[in-house]
């Protein structure tokens, strides 16, 4: 159960259980992470396929 302490115009204070907000905590870093994740679908789908070679080629300049 999450209560408001307090609220202005620009902020709000909440009361919360450390279980709760650890919780919340996990899913703000899920989310950072699935939206990584999608944006780097994306750019898979824009460039260009390489050939197995090419692929090897680009890994070892790393």
């Amino acid at each position: 159960m999450t209560t408001i302490v307090e609220r202005t115009p620009k902020r709000i204070t909440v009361s919360m259980s450390t279980r709760r907000w650890n919780r919340m905590l996990q899913l703000e870093e899920t989310y950072k992470l699935a939206r990584i994740i999608k944006r780097s679908m994306k750019q898979v789908e824009t460039e260009p396929s390489m050939t197995p070679d090419e692929a090897v080629a680009a890994l070892r300049a790393l």
